[in-house]
C-alpha cells in the first residue's frame, strides 16, 4: 500500500455530532460494496476497500473514518461500531510537523516555530480538550479567529471533529474547488455533497 493519503475534514461539525456522521457513512460504504465491514489496522484504523473499480479509478485502497474522541471496534456480529475513547484528537496535517496556515482575515501565513506562532501552539494543545475555546491571535494583524477557520494553502493542515481518510493516493482533483467530474463523484460518494470538506496531503 503507498504511504500517500488524502484527508477530507470537515470542518464545521460539532464535536458531539461527529460519531452519528462516521457511523452513517459508515453504514453507507458497507451498504453499497465500498468498503469491508471490518476494520484492518492497529495503529490506524481503515476498512479496505473492495470496489475494485474505484481501486483501480483512483488508488484508494482503503478508507479511515474519524471522529473525535472514539475508536473503531469490532462488534462481535461481523462488522464494526464506534466506541468512545481513542486518540482521534481532530487534528489533521503531514505528520513531519511542518504545515503553513493563512489568517482568515489578512490572509498572512503562520507556521509552528515562526515569530509570533505561540498562540497557534497553544491553539493546538487547547483544541485537544476544548475545541471550542482554541483561537490564534494573528501576529500580522491581531485578529483573534478559531483554529478551524484557518486554512493551509498547500493543504497540510486542517482541524475538525470528522474526518474522512484515503489511504493509496494523493487525489490532487479534490483539492481543485470540484470542478472536476471525477472529484465531485467521489466528494458525493464519500458524504461531501456541497463539495465542502477541507483537503489534507499526507502520508501514512
Amino acid at each position: 500500500m503507498s504511504d500517500a493519503t488524502t484527508i477530507l475534514v470537515d470542518t464545521d461539525l460539532e464535536r458531539d455530532d461527529a460519531a452519528a456522521a462516521a457511523t452513517s457513512l459508515y453504514l453507507h460504504l458497507v451498504g453499497d460494496g465500498t468498503i469491508s465491514p471490518l476494520p484492518i489496522g492497529d495503529e490506524e484504523t481503515r476498512f479496505r476497500v473492495l470496489d475494485e473499480r474505484l481501486v483501480a479509478d483512483t488508488g484508494i485502497r482503503a478508507i479511515g473514518l474519524h471522529a473525535s474522541g472514539h475508536r473503531w471496534h469490532e462488534d462481535g456480529n461481523g462488522g464494526a461500531r464506534l466506541v468512545d475513547g481513542g486518540r482521534e484528537n481532530g487534528i489533521f496535517c503531514r505528520y513531519d510537523g511542518g504545515f503553513v496556515i493563512r489568517c482568515p482575515e489578512c490572509r498572512e501565513t503562520l507556521a509552528p516555530g515562526d515569530e509570533g506562532s505561540e498562540a497557534l501552539e497553544e491553539a493546538l494543545a487547547v483544541w485537544c480538550d476544548a475545541p471550542d475555546s482554541a483561537y490564534v491571535a494573528c501576529p500580522s494583524c491581531a485578529t483573534w479567529t478559531p483554529l478551524h477557520l484557518w486554512r493551509s494553502p498547500a493543504n497540510d493542515f486542517a482541524v475538525g471533529h470528522f474526518a474522512i481518510t484515503l489511504y493509496g493516493a494523493h487525489l490532487k482533483g479534490l483539492a481543485r474547488d470540484g470542478d472536476e467530474h471525477a472529484a465531485t463523484a467521489l466528494r458525493q460518494r464519500l458524504g461531501d455533497i456541497a463539495g465542502d470538506y477541507t483537503v489534507v496531503f499526507a502520508k501514512a
